[in-house]
């Protein structure tokens, strides 16, 4: 070993070279990290000859006590004050030295506790209390944790410290630190050792009250009240503290969670902040990790944090970008510098990063809504490479950032769904739905995934929390993925755990469900009863998506729309467009005409009008015409009509039956909305064609090349038709008169295979269409006289009406009187005596009689020309 006149020559010599004067050997030892150096020599020396004292030319040399060998020269001397440490060095002949350097010579958990086992009965105070630190200092510990021995050194340790003659602070500092840090948790033995700190306090030094602290964070609710007493001593000694110990309380209060120490955590920051560039990366990483956990927005102090990251960055480790990066996510820090920075020092050392850095990393990118693709892409890379590492967290969590992001392509989400296969035995019921909530996000259906997710939830047997149970409904209705027995085991979820429920959670399932159309009516019977405590808070976009998926599930819960109406109607003005239009789509789809409701949303479409997409209006024109308001109509056409040109097959015909529903007729508008359908024709499905046609025929509007071009796309469509689209199709070109016989035998072979599904309307539309188009099929017309018989109970006086005019036109006399047989009763029973059907039904009836002479029971017809309201019999 150099001697220290050597040492000291030297350090001078460079100092000198570097600043131009010398500089004391002592300066060096004060800019080590470690404080205590003892000096030694071979004359008794005092103790102001420590590091921090002044130069003594009889030190040979210092050395730090945790280096210091087993033996050495046995004439070495220094003061009184490190005559424990110099027992180290010396020949001692006391028992529980030389137990010491043995144990000291020891380096793994599993050698210490077999020599501990074997040895234990000859232990002392300060062997038990090394032998513990030592072990929780080892690096084999993890893997000593379940030894039964290990509890028993723990319990040893702590009913030695219970002696306080023989006890010092630093014992219990020492022994708190090394339960904490090997997470041996043991209530009975806690509870002593929770003692022992209350009794001695006060006599703790700053950094043995900051280890003791830290060590109790470990313990939780066994240690709570210690805890806060610990919390509130250092509050008063908090300027004695260095950085570390600054660092390790807030480190131990963001991991007990503790609240109620606003003040101290105050105090923290201010003395943070005024010693800031003394802190280590690792420190100021775990200070702002700290502040975040406890969601203590401190601006000064990420600043003043950022501002040393930004100046020292190169020493910065992975782990301690990634904890600053996460810390500054969390608090929403707006500094473009720092950030910038934190990705370009993450991005030079990504490679070294582990699978949770990489996580976390990707997480707060996402937080902070930073999609930086390059970064983005290397984490790729590098995520690829060591995906087989990632825990199920870790997976969780940059799929849920790669979604967020809108970066998660299909090569990522397939790399992170094959890693999820191989440790889903491990998910929870919240990493499974935050997994399904990045897949759905991305539109990416992955069935062998969902297919494992579903069996899996249905076997955890983990709780399944309001929000786990929400984001996967929600899942399961972006991908479609109906698998009943997942679905019904939510639903069940959802009424069992109903109180538990936030406003948002309610939406997100009802909207899900909605899609899915699941109508679960007990279950929005139960989402209605609570939904009176969130009111003022559930929001626009919860009123709008609980609003939908009732109309989705087609379900008319009064109670349930009663109280989105009245949420609705004063706060319509704070919707989005879209939030505004499916609203009034889901009250239009469930017919509930709620005057406050039906008035807020008049006024505020006029308000909005030039502000509204045309997707918004397609949608608005639809609820109000259901709404029975055609008055708005006639004030949005304008509007409506500049936006056809970008309207899609379905749009236009919804806005044509809208229009032609609440018999708003406007021409131009019509004239354009057949243009474009034109253009746009071979687009036209099944229900466009049906619902455009019925448009132009309820305003009789006869568009040639419109049709022509129209008949043949039906003619195209005719297998697909249903069988009302067949009868409203079929009614549209004989209201219009349009003679196109192909279509006409096309649509009626059609109906041969649908007879016995057409309802009471679609058997009354087709006969009487059949009879204006003069298209005589008797076989067809019996057929369809035949079913409307079966629903003649069903029908309404103009539907009799029209299927015995059109029987009569048709000349299918035989038909004719059966129907008339079975029909007369019901119409006399339920008709109007004053409308064009009482009219048209008797006059038939009085022909038909005339022509057959069969007399029908207790007659009183009359011609249309001397119609009088008598009753028939």
């Amino acid at each position: 070993m150099a001697s220290f006149d050597a040492f000291e020559r030297g350090f001078a010599k460079a100092s000198l070279a570097q600043d131009g004067v010398g500089v004391p050997f002592t300066n060096l030892l004060q800019l080590l990290p470690n404080k205590e150096w003892v000096p030694f020599g071979h004359e008794a020396l005092s103790v102001e000859s420590g590091a921090f004292g002044t130069r003594n030319p009889n030190v040979q040399f210092y050395l730090k006590p945790s280096l210091m060998p087993i033996c050495g020269s046995v004439d070495l001397k220094t003061h009184v004050l490190y005559q424990k440490d110099l027992a180290f060095l010396k020949k001692d002949g006391q028992h529980e030295v030389r137990i010491n350097k043995e144990i000291s010579s020891i380096w793994t958990a599993k050698e210490l506790l077999n020599f501990a086992h074997a040895r234990s009965t000859e232990f002392d105070l300060a062997n038990v209390v090394t032998v513990l630190h030592r072990i929780a200092k080892s690096a084999d510990r993890w893997q000593m944790k379940r030894d039964a021995r290990l509890g028993k050194i723990v319990a040893q340790a702590v009913d030695v410290l219970g002696e306080d003659g023989r006890t010092t602070p630093r014992d219990i500092a020492k022994t708190q630190w090394a339960i904490g840090r090997l997470h041996a948790q043991d209530a009975p033995v806690q509870e002593k050792l929770n003692r022992a700190i209350a009794r001695r306090m006060s006599e703790f030094e700053a950094q043995g009250l900051s280890n003791v602290i830290w060590g109790l964070a470990f313990a939780e609710q066994d240690a709570a009240c210690a805890m806060r007493l610990a919390l509130l001593e250092f509050h008063q000694r908090i300027g004695e503290c260095d950085p570390q110990a600054l660092s390790n309380v807030a480190w131990s209060i963001a991991k007990s969670l503790a609240a109620g120490h606003e003040p101290l955590l105050l105090a923290l920051s201010s003395a943070s902040i005024a010693r800031v560039k003394k802190f280590d990366p690792q420190g100021l990483a775990n200070l702002s990790w700290s502040f975040a956990t406890l969601q203590q927005h401190d601006p000064v102090l990420f600043a003043r944090v950022g501002e040393t990251f930004l100046s020292s960055s190169s020493t910065w480790e992975p782990q301690h970008i990634a904890n600053f990066l996460w810390s500054c996510a969390r608090c929403q820090v707006e500094s473009p510098p720092l950030l910038a920075g934190l990705c370009a020092a993450s991005s030079c050392s990504l490679d070294t990063w582990t699978c949770q850095g990489l996580a976390n990393l990707a997480w707060s990118l996402a937080k902070l809504e930073r999609a930086e693709n390059s970064l983005l892409e290397r984490i790729i890379t590098v995520l690829a490479r060591k995906i087989r590492r990632c825990s199920p967290q870790n997976t969780v969590n940059l799929a849920w950032s790669f979604a967020k992001l809108l970066a998660a392509t299909s090569a990522v989400l397939e790399l992170l769904a094959s890693q999820t296969t191989r440790t889903l035995a491990e998910f929870s019921p919240q990493h499974c739905s935050n997994l399904s909530w990045a897949f759905a996000t991305m539109s990416h259906m992955q069935e062998p995934l969902m297919m494992m997710i579903s069996r899996h939830m249905l076997e955890c047997k983990e709780e399944c929390h309001a929000q786990d149970i929400a984001s996967l409904l929600w899942s399961c209705a972006k991908l479609a993925w109906q698998d009943q027995a997942l679905l019904k085991h939510l639903c069940a979820s959802c009424i069992v755990k109903v109180e538990s429920f936030s406003a948002q959670h309610m939406a997100m399932c009802t909207w899900a469900l909605g899609c899915l159309t699941l109508p679960q009516q007990e279950l929005m019977h139960s989402f209605a009863r609570q939904l009176p405590r969130s009111r003022g808070e559930i929001g626009t976009q919860g009123i709008s998506n609980l609003a939908h998926g009732l109309g989705k599930q087609a379900l008319r819960d009064e109670d349930f729309l009663d109280f989105l109406s009245q949420e609705a109607s004063g706060s319509f003005a704070l919707f989005t467009n879209q939030e505004f239009a499916m609203t009034l789509w889901a009250f239009a789809k469930l017919h509930f005409l709620s005057p406050p409701l039906v008035a807020g949303a008049c006024q505020e479409c006029l308000e909005r009008r030039p502000h509204l997409l045309p997707q918004d209006l397609v949608v608005l024109s639809w609820a109000f015409a259901r709404l029975d308001v055609g008055w708005i109509l006639s004030a949005m056409s304008a509007e409506v009509q500049k936006s056809i040109p970008e309207l899609g097959p379905q749009d236009l015909a919804n806005v044509s039956w809208a229009f032609a529903a609440a018999q708003v007729e406007d021409a131009p508008m019509m004239s354009s909305i057949a243009q474009e359908a034109r253009r746009q024709i071979l687009e036209l499905e099944v229900q466009d064609v049906s619902n455009i046609s019925w448009a132009f025929a309820k305003f009789g509007l006869r568009d040639a090349h419109f049709f022509e071009v129209l008949a043949e796309r039906v003619s195209a469509l005719v297998g697909c038709l249903l069988p009302q689209n067949l009868s409203i199709l079929c009614w549209s070109f004989a209201k219009l008169e349009l003679q196109k016989p192909k279509l006409i035998t096309c649509i009626m072979q059609e109906c041969w295979k649908h007879v016995d599904q057409f309802d009471s309307q679609g058997v009354s539309n087709l006969i009487w269409s059949l009879a204006v188009l003069a298209y005589d099929s008797p076989s067809l017309c019996q057929r369809l006289s035949q079913r409307a018989i079966c629903l003649v109970h069903e029908m309404t006086a103009q539907e009799m009406a029209n299927i015995a005019w059109g029987l009569h036109v048709l000349q299918h006399g035989n038909t004719l009187q059966c129907f008339l047989q079975h029909s007369i009763g019901p119409f006399s029973r339920m008709a109007v005596r004053d409308g064009a059907a009482w009219v048209d039904f008797v006059n038939v009836c009085l022909e038909a009689q005339e022509a057959s002479g069969t007399q029908w029971p207790r007659p009183c017809y009359v011609h249309r020309s001397c119609w009088t309201p008598d009753p028939l019999g």
